[in-house]
């Protein structure tokens, strides 16, 4: 019950500093590995070949001040790594052993090298900052949607993991997922709350027995939540306070687990839990 492949997302701005320290304290505590993954786009590709669309070209000169600035974030985005690393005392840099952390290179668009790599690893890392502008958005929907793959949304420093952890468990197979992708971190907290919004729950679909869940927490060794139900009509934001109330510092979530046309009319609990910039960090599965 471990994380030893872990990816974190940098974009050489907001958000970064919160991906790479939390990702690189996993690193030492589990003896695993992270790969950062430059998410920021190919401009100079991009204006190329709109360029050849548009039947212009660009001017060698302008090429090469394109070139020179992606050149700049990436160094960027390694002297960030680079200080994360050190700050956890894992090693930076390519190579074999853990923990360790390294940059991947830039070499394709976003949305591709991150299917890539997600597909054998046990987290992915974003930054709060990088859900608010440029491609992380879209990453981080492709990344719970798409790759199906476990997201952590740190919000806080490496040592919030250690605090308090929150389960919003409605027995879905998205919240199910989330559980056991969150296992080595819910052994990391010093108390777990299993919290309902009886409200919201439908037990014809699902089975939302907190003993089950209980039962298969003691099975991995975690320990036993603590039940607290809630009620309101705005189930995410009755699920945040709950949590916030305990000081929990982490929230599992399956996310998006009505359909996607419902969520975008209605709201729903993820929009709710992502919205809330300042509460706990977020283990979303979908």
């Amino acid at each position: 019950m471990s994380l030893k492949q872990t990816i974190a997302i940098a974009s050489g701005g907001a958000g970064d500093s919160q991906a790479l320290d939390l990702a690189a304290s996993l690193a030492r505590q589990h003896d695993g590995a992270v790969s950062v993954l430059p998410v920021y786009p190919d401009t100079a590709a991009d204006m190329i070949a709109l360029g050849i669309t548009l039947g212009a070209s660009l001017s060698q000169e302008a090429v090469e001040q394109l070139v020179a600035a992606e050149n700049a974030l990436h160094l960027r985005i390694e002297t960030a790594a680079r200080a994360a690393a050190d700050a956890a005392d894992v090693v930076f840099g390519p190579g074999e052993g853990a923990p360790r952390m390294s940059v991947l290179s830039r070499g394709l668009r976003p949305g591709l090298a991150l299917s890539r790599h997600v597909a054998i690893s046990d987290l992915v890392v974003f930054g709060q900052g990088h859900l608010d502008r440029g491609v992380g958005p879209e990453l981080f929907s492709q990344c719970l949607l798409s790759d199906r793959a476990p997201v952590l949304v740190a919000r806080h420093d490496a040592e919030s993991l250690s605090g308090p952890a929150a389960i919003a468990w409605d027995g879905s197979p998205q919240a199910g997922r989330a559980v056991k992708a969150a296992l080595p971190l819910l052994a990391m907290a010093s108390d777990i709350h299993v919290i309902q919004c009886v409200t919201g729950l439908d037990r014809e679909a699902t089975d939302p027995d907190i003993d089950s869940l209980n039962a298969y927490l003691k099975l991995h060794g975690v320990g036993k939540g603590v039940s607290v139900l809630v009620e309101g009509h705005d189930e995410g934001a009755a699920l945040i306070a709950a949590a916030q109330g305990r000081s929990a510092t982490l929230l599992v979530a399956g996310a998006w687990g009505h359909s996607r046309l419902r969520e975008a009319v209605f709201g729903g609990a993820t929009r709710a839990f992502l919205r809330c910039k300042s509460g706990p960090n977020l283990l979303l599965t979908h």
